[in-house]
């Protein structure tokens, strides 16, 4: 049987839980080794959250990417969502420093989604509860349902370099954390 509906309608905006510095633009960098470079928004916790940001790719790799991590429940244990400058995505995640790829796959063709270097995209995740759905400039890539080990965590971007001994780096334009409902609702 349904829950009932609420008494009254939820009212009001879902409250902003941290957007970005007016100052200038971060830039995130990785190694020449491969290694994938990151940078938290806060170090607050986030959970069921709407993570929306510009991001650029500077430089990097033939296949190089843009993303953005979240629910990071202890340094080597994440997820993530990153979409390459080639248009292929992939939501992944990371348990004790080893990735597995939950969903991957090349953009439809009728995404929009800028190509190559230099190249900037919004990327947004819908987080709540164990759906996590992916967006790239507005159109939804995919949708994954992740496990209880990834509650809630800090959330930020990352860049990964896309080829072997070639450094990657991207610009933040922006970005921010929204929470899914109004206040009390």
């Amino acid at each position: 049987m349904p829950l009932p509906p609420p008494d009254s309608p939820p009212a009001g905006a879902p409250p902003v839980l941290w957007t970005s510095p007016r100052a200038e633009a971060p830039v995130i960098s990785s190694g020449d080794g491969g290694a994938v470079g990151a940078g938290p928004f806060s170090p607050a916790p986030f959970r069921d959250v709407v993570i929306d940001a510009v991001l650029e790719v500077l430089e990097g790799g033939r296949d190089a990417a843009v993303g953005l991590f979240f629910r990071q429940a202890g340094e080597r244990d994440y997820l993530g969502f990153s979409v390459t400058t080639s248009g292929r995505a992939a939501v992944f995640a990371v348990a004790d420093g080893r990735a597995s790829v939950l969903a991957d796959g090349p953009l439809p063709p009728d995404a929009p989604h800028a190509r190559g270097i230099p190249a900037a995209n919004r990327l947004t995740v819908v987080a709540a509860g164990p759906a996590v759905t992916c967006i790239v400039n507005g159109f939804v890539v995919t949708g994954v349902i992740v496990g209880p080990r990834y509650k809630a965590g800090p959330a930020g971007a990352l860049v990964v370099p896309g080829q072997e001994g070639v450094a990657a780096s991207a610009r933040v334009r922006w970005a921010q954390v929204r929470a899914l409902l109004p206040e009390g609702a």
